[in-house]
């Protein structure tokens, strides 16, 4: 990513624990973004439906893409003046005695845990809701920790402590437990009315209060970075580290939202339609979070699969697994009119959150004919992603939510044409801010933790000198694509039927 500026003065890093990659993104003292760096790791899915990660994967990760941000803005490490680290949801890391992983690290949309959730719902689910303001699904790490006290027992019996993945990058480069309100309510453990982690959760998970760790505010320094990650880092000892945030709330914060009324979409590895609110909106088809700006609560109506299954649609048709080529699949799908020449795409390749919570979903092109090309499922798959959304947005709305001022927000707001396509599906105007994202809203807790913005409302959307750019609805697909959407959502109700009898 360019340099926007000459790096001046004071320098914060926001570090991100994201579902296929960890980044670390560089902030000026004004939140303006100077730099931005990307590492994989490998995702293992050895059944179907499944998918984790080895967490000590990340720490190697983001130390190869801090050194090269490091070197390709020539930066002093001492001009770093703190860090704050973010991370994909729901993601629990079990340690054992000795401060090690006991097991991989279940991601979010592994649906293994299908079984467990609904016995959860369908005996404690009301009380679950009340509690932790999220109903039980596979995506919590409640259900994740219910799989193994049916399945990997002896991992649970090994287990000292529990923290979420961005706690536990925080516990390697700091050697401190603890985690933020946010983050704690994504284990669905937590008891949002008293901030403390509630007994009755913890024992439905098979854990005790005391495996998991103190529940600190957003942007809290957590400790100093120790010499050992900080020589890996190349950065310098003693740093100070403050205590992030899920993904999805750094990034809203990140694209400017303050105050209700304001929306943000996201185009990132899971797709999303966020908005703030107080009180809390909650649904059981919602997934709600304290936001960094209190009283304000998060709720997102999130998809299981958006950039995610843009990349594996790039990757299995141009057959190059390693390194796709983004720019010219969406030169391609440029080339095939709204609408796809009839062809659907769910994008459900792990199951589906919102509006359905159905673990059983499976992709799908439909209405293929011998006269398609690649062109035609190219922007079927962009269009597919979209109709997801709307399907989602059906629950905000019935919240009482409103599109309004919204952000788009993910790599996937680079692409003219999937934005473009976003804001016709939604018959509204989006502007594209894909530098706002988790990394950068990290790095503006970070200098709300330097006391650079006198608390968290004070803090501007992150800055960039590339501009944002406006994209508007086409008039002209309007009707065609309310079409379209009545059929995608008519071929989702007949086809659940179908994968519900295959997976029985």
């Amino acid at each position: 990513m360019p340099i926007s500026r000459t790096p001046r003065g004071g320098i914060v890093f926001g570090f991100d624990v994201g579902t296929g990659s960890g980044k670390v993104c560089a902030l000026d003292d004004d939140g303006r973004v100077l730099g931005i760096e990307t590492e994989g790791y490998p995702t293992r899915t050895p059944r179907t439906a499944w998918a984790e990660q080895d967490p000590s994967s990340w720490l190697p990760a983001l130390a190869l893409a801090c050194r090269r941000l490091i070197a390709r803005l020539e930066l002093d490490p001492a001009r770093v003046r703190g860090l704050a680290v973010t991370s994909a949801a729901h993601v629990g890391v079990l340690l054992d005695a000795a401060g090690e992983p006991v097991r991989p690290a279940i991601l979010w949309h592994d649906q293994r845990s299908q079984t467990e959730a609904r016995e959860i719902a369908q005996t404690a689910g009301d009380e679950v809701f009340a509690i932790g303001n999220n109903w039980p699904t596979p995506t919590w790490t409640l259900s994740h920790l219910a799989w193994m006290r049916r399945h990997d027992p002896r991992s649970l019996e090994r287990t000292r402590h529990l923290l979420l993945s961005k706690d536990y990058l925080a516990f390697r480069l700091t050697g401190e437990r603890a985690t933020d309100p946010a983050a704690a309510v994504s284990a669905l453990l937590l008891d949002v009315a008293t901030g403390r982690w509630s007994e009755r959760l913890c024992a439905l998970a098979g854990l005790s209060v005391a495996q998991l760790p103190p529940v600190r505010p957003i942007a809290a320094e957590i400790g100093r970075l120790l010499p050992e990650p900080a020589s890996l880092l190349g950065l310098t000892a003693g740093t100070p580290v403050f205590n992030g945030t899920m993904d999805s709330t750094a990034e809203t914060f990140s694209a400017g939202v303050r105050r209700e009324g304001e929306c943000v979409i996201r185009l990132a590895s899971a797709g999303g339609i966020h908005g703030i609110s107080s009180p809390a909106r909650v649904h059981p088809k919602l997934i709600s979070y304290p936001y960094p700006i209190a009283p304000y609560w998060l709720s997102q109506a999130g998809t299981n699969t958006c950039a995610t299954a843009v990349a594996w649609a790039c990757s299995l048709m141009t057959g190059d697994r390693d390194a796709p080529d983004f720019a010219q699949w969406s030169a391609l799908a440029e080339t095939s009119p709204p609408g796809s020449n009839g062809v659907l795409f769910h994008p459900y390749l792990s199951g589906e959150r919102c509006p359905y919570w159905d673990g059983d979903l499976r992709a799908s092109f439909v209405g293929l004919g011998l006269g398609h090309g690649r062109a035609d499922l190219a922007r079927s798959v962009y269009e597919g992603t979209a109709f997801a959304l709307r399907d989602a947005l059906s629950v905000l709305q019935d919240r009482g939510f409103a599109l309004s001022g919204v952000r788009l927000v993910g790599g996937g707001a680079k692409s003219r044409v999937w934005s473009g396509i976003v804001a016709s599906v939604l018959d509204c105007p989006v502007r594209a801010a894909p530098l706002a994202d988790s990394s950068a809203g990290a790095g503006l807790l970070a200098l709300v933790g330097l006391g650079v913005f006198d608390g968290p409302s004070s803090a501007p959307a992150v800055q960039t000198d590339d501009g944002d750019r406006i994209h508007e609805p086409d008039p002209g697909s309007r009707a065609l694509y309310d079409d379209a959407f009545a059929r995608y959502r008519d071929v989702q109700r007949r086809l659940a039927e179908v994968y519900r009898r295959a997976d029985g």
